[in-house]
């Protein structure tokens, strides 16, 4: 009879675990840092940020490799075709959604990025999240070389 018991429960938990999907963990994926031709204007951070089970929302974006460390967004001025950046002072991550930040709209700036990055080939980023969840990222560093589009044609492309 316990053996029946048993054996019934497991079934009825094993249906119950089998209907559930795998809960979305906040994580932040395929970071790549675009070093600037000129060491004096910044590198381009881009990366995505795949969403939890919860809101949040992006606060920041550090490194010990850089002096400074901004989030933009790029607009387009539907009248005019003007392109312009705007500093970013939190960015919303819906659970379970992806957030890109990529060439042409959302990305992280960096500047007086130093040289132990741009010789090991990658750099740390600490991403901070309103939920407290902090994310340290290591970011494949990348030289210019002219195959990737400037910002304007990955928008209009």
């Amino acid at each position: 009879m316990n053996r029946r018991i048993f054996t019934v429960a497991a079934a009825a938990s094993a249906l119950l675990l089998g209907s559930c999907g795998p809960t979305p963990q906040l994580k932040v994926k395929e970071a790549v840092l675009t070093l600037s031709p000129v060491d004096s204007n910044p590198s381009a951070l881009h990366f995505n940020v795949y969403g939890g089970p919860e809101d949040v929302y992006l606060l920041r974006v550090s490194s010990p490799s850089a002096i400074r460390v901004e989030m933009h967004d790029v607009t387009v001025d539907p009248k005019t075709g003007a392109v312009s950046m705007m500093p970013l002072q939190r960015v919303r991550i819906p659970a379970d959604e992806t957030i890109a930040f990529k060439k042409g709209g959302k990305h992280v700036m960096m500047w007086g990025v130093n040289l132990i990055p741009r010789r090991l080939g990658e750099i740390e980023a600490e991403f901070l999240f309103s939920n407290n969840v902090r994310i340290l990222v290591k970011a494949r560093v990348q030289e210019v070389d002219g195959t990737v589009p400037d910002e304007k044609k990955a928008i209009d492309g």
